[in-house]
């Protein structure tokens, strides 16, 4: 009696098998390059970068290919979905179960792009309502146009500029409602980082030292002309002067809350959660307030939705309660607005 044939699966069942299995191989290989190369070749700097969207998928394809028994595929998926659980996760259990302080501060960070989103600035300013805002990208110019403009904060501190010569060059600032009490440049920054300036408040009676920070630019796909104007260099020497930043920030936080101060740091770190900056910051014990209570995925690089979330709120001495993003304005960044809490 002769074999029965084997009856073959219809295309419209075997193709997606085949390209969920090829997503999760090409995920998985992309996972190890990020977890391996980390920011030090500009591919495994943008797969960091842009992780949150090629990640999510495999969210999806775990329990599809468990219905479907297509084990394989499953396999194939399992370390991408495990990533994505892990950067997703969190924010499902803040919308479960959200913190229920009553916020003491709101604070906010904003990257103009070079003043480009100043409507995005006073919409922040006029509904967002923060007591403390720290500026990236704030043209000298227009420190002059908005001398007299919000009075409501009357406190302002500016870092010296990145660049000069004919172009004009951009700087990191602090707008508060409470009194500046000290202003101390941060030194030991790598060569090719911005200036940053430790801003000292009294918050009624309370120290709260804020930092202003824009970590290198990684100049990624720049032509060699760009590349040699930018003062980190190409992607590979940018990366090593972000984590550079990263460790003198995370150790300058430690030694101000030594100190008796609360420490705020907020700024574009052109860094994602896959990327090295950010986690050196946090595993030296500053807290992301997003990565605390965020209910949303806050990619503030780009037009709404945005592509990566490089924008940050991070806090010592101070308890995370919520945490938003704002409309832009022209800005290619979103500002961050969070509310915190003091201790107890």
């Amino acid at each position: 009696m002769p074999p029965t044939p084997t009856r073959r699966r219809p295309w419209w069942r075997r193709w997606p098998r085949r390209l969920a299995l090829a997503y999760g191989v090409l995920a998985t290989l992309a996972l190890a390059a990020v977890l391996v190369l980390s920011d030090g070749h500009a591919v495994s700097y943008a797969l960091g970068l842009f992780a949150a969207w090629w990640l999510a998928p495999a969210l999806v394809l775990v329990p599809c290919a468990a219905a479907l028994r297509s084990w394989r595929t499953l396999a194939a998926v399992l370390a991408p979905a495990v990533a994505a659980g892990a950067l997703f996760g969190p924010l499902v259990l803040h919308r479960l179960d959200p913190p229920d302080e009553t916020p003491d501060l709101r604070v906010a960070t904003f990257n103009t792009t070079n003043w480009r989103g100043a409507e995005g600035l006073e919409d922040l300013l006029r509904r967002g309502r923060p007591d403390v805002v720290a500026l990236q990208e704030v043209v000298p110019s227009q420190q002059r146009d908005y001398a007299g403009v919000f009075p409501e904060y009357p406190y302002r501190s500016y870092t010296s500029t990145s660049t000069g010569g004919s172009r004009e060059g951009d700087g990191d600032a602090v707008w508060s409602k409470y009194p500046i009490v000290s202003v101390e440049p941060v030194t030991g920054l790598p060569e090719g980082a911005r200036p940053a300036d430790v801003v000292t408040l009294d918050v009624e009676g309370r120290r709260l030292a804020v930092l202003s920070v824009h970590l290198a630019s990684p100049c990624l796909l720049c032509s060699p002309d760009k590349v040699a104007r930018n003062p980190a260099g190409n992607t590979g020497d940018a990366a090593r002067v972000r984590v550079a930043e990263a460790r003198r920030y995370a150790d300058l936080a430690r030694s101000l809350q030594a100190s008796g101060a609360a420490v705020v740091l907020g700024g574009d770190l052109n860094s994602a959660e896959f990327n090295e900056p950010l986690r050196e910051l946090r595993s030296h014990g500053l807290v992301d307030v997003h990565r605390a209570v965020g209910t949303r995925p806050g990619l503030t690089r780009g037009a709404s939705p945005g592509f990566a979330r490089v924008d940050v709120v991070l806090v010592a001495g101070l308890e995370p309660v919520a945490v938003a993003e704002r409309a832009p304005g022209g800005s290619t960044h979103s500002p961050v607005v969070a509310d915190l809490a003091w201790p107890g």
